[in-house]
């Protein structure tokens, strides 16, 4: 069975999201300066799943995925909004369970800037709103339209 490029290249970022969020917890910026987005204040919707995913988890993963990419395609670009999903049982990841708070699968929107993690909120409501694909799409949109637009 082939990989497809797609896969690879959003495995590739997960690494790399991986790494960022990583270093916002320890304080340190360790992402290389060429994969560094140009903006200096960014957005990133961080979908932490389990190793094995239910079928509701698969759609509030994909939902996550395609209400940011949809309504944030333009910052996409820019580099002031990206969308993760990471493993929290993966033990490579603790750092991100720990600094997060993570006990379950878990949205987080955290607000960087500088490299850092400035602030950080978890998102709940993708559990409620998952039978509902509008409501789902506007809340995502809102949360992290909050933090993009806040000076």
């Amino acid at each position: 069975m082939k990989t497809s490029p797609i896969v690879v290249k959003q495995a590739l970022w997960s690494v790399r999201m991986a790494a960022a969020l990583a270093s916002q917890a320890s304080g340190q910026d360790a992402t290389p300066a060429a994969e560094k987005p140009a903006a200096a204040h960014r957005v990133v919707a961080a979908y932490f799943h389990r190793t094995v995913r239910c079928p509701t988890c698969r759609t509030i993963s994909a939902y996550i995925e395609e209400s940011v990419q949809s309504g944030f395609a333009h910052e996409i670009k820019k580099g002031s909004v990206s969308v993760s999903m990471i493993d929290f049982q993966d033990q490579k990841n603790q750092k991100y369970t720990d600094y997060y708070q993570i006990a379950g699968p878990t949205l987080v929107i955290v607000d960087v800037r500088d490299g850092k993690a400035a602030a950080w909120k978890k998102a709940p409501k993708v559990w409620t709103l998952v039978r509902d694909k509008d409501a789902f799409f506007k809340y995502v949109h809102d949360e992290v339209r909050a933090y993009l637009e806040s000076k």
